[in-house]
């Protein structure tokens, strides 16, 4: 429950600042733009996917080694994505048994554990990668790395969001009160408090949750580049769908990770606000902004391992030998 305590005879302009509801007006404009901007886009690739003429993907799914890699990725990457989901209800469902403190603990931490569900099932699933079973098996004499699956943008800009949870948790945590889930403002003789603010009672369990999931993706990502090569396809399809299966878990950590940290500015932005720290509104802004651009990575294309050179014919043979 949020916690304001104010003086008395406090005038209220104190605590609701002026053009308070034109700003909020603002940002539900934003936010109901951002969903129509990500509906948008959705649609948009499911019609680029949908277009007239033969595509590269309904070419490869003649062969069937290719088609069967394939379908064993889209497989793991639905599953992953649907326990993602299902871990989403079960914490909403778990809000409503537990009460009090423990209930913003696990509002707070429902990004987290729903990124740890969607890397488990893609853990199982790399753990599980058919094995080739042809006569003459083939495998690289280089091994691969999680830098030559991983695209190094999107492992950066993980890294990143990673860092700025723990950042966001730090400076909660040093500028909340001593409870360390609220904030508190005193102007003269006038104290207000405000809550729930992301200190230290919540940043330590947020910035922890960030740590171990951007190192779960890591290990995720070694056993994507470790996973058993594709039987009877050239070694480029085969690194590009490596990295097919790079995209997706790390586009699915950064939507944890960006969600977390959305979370944590708008909190903390309307506590401060509410307690009539300037300019703090800004915060709020900024974290809704930030959950909207998770929404525009998550729709973002992923790379097609039929679109590169050196793919398998359907009699075996590399493209163009």
């Amino acid at each position: 429950m949020p916690i304001q305590t104010l003086a008395q005879n406090a005038p209220a302009d104190l605590f609701v600042p002026a053009a308070y509801d034109v700003v909020w007006s603002i940002i539900v404009a934003l936010l109901l733009a951002g969903v129509a901007v990500a509906v948008a886009l959705a649609v948009r690739a499911l019609a680029r996917g949908a277009g007239p003429g033969p595509s590269l993907r309904a070419l490869a799914d003649d062969d069937p080694v290719r088609s069967a890699a394939r379908r064993h990725a889209g497989i793991v990457a639905g599953s992953a994505a649907a326990a993602g989901v299902l871990t989403a209800v079960l914490a909403a469902q778990a809000t409503t048994v537990v009460d009090g403190l423990a209930e913003g603990v696990l509002l707070g931490l429902t990004p987290a554990l729903v990124g740890a569900a969607f890397l488990a099932v893609h853990a199982l699933g790399e753990r599980t990668w058919p094995r080739q079973r042809t006569v003459v098996r083939s495998a690289s004499l280089q091994p691969r790395t999680v830098a030559d699956v991983a695209p190094a943008g999107l492992r950066r800009l993980t890294w990143a969001l990673a860092a700025g949870v723990v950042v966001l948790a730090a400076v909660g945590g040093l500028t909340a009160g001593d409870d360390g889930r609220s904030v508190t403002r005193v102007a003269g003789d006038v104290t207000s408090t405000a809550g729930p603010y992301p200190g230290a009672f919540y940043g330590v369990w947020l910035a922890l949750g960030a740590v171990v999931l951007v190192g779960a993706s890591e290990g995720v990502l070694r056993l994507v580049a470790r996973r058993p090569a594709v039987a009877l396809v050239g070694p480029a399809w085969d690194l590009a769908l490596r990295r097919l299966s790079a995209h997706r878990v790390l586009r699915g950590v950064q939507l944890a990770l960006a969600l977390t940290a959305a979370g944590m500015l708008f909190f903390g932005g309307n506590a401060a606000a509410r307690v009539g720290y300037p300019g703090a509104v800004v915060l709020a802004v900024v974290g809704v902004l930030l959950a909207l651009a998770s929404l525009a990575v998550l729709v973002r294309a992923a790379p097609d391992p039929d679109a590169v050179s050196g793919h398998a014919s359907p009699h075996g043979a590399p493209a163009g030998a």
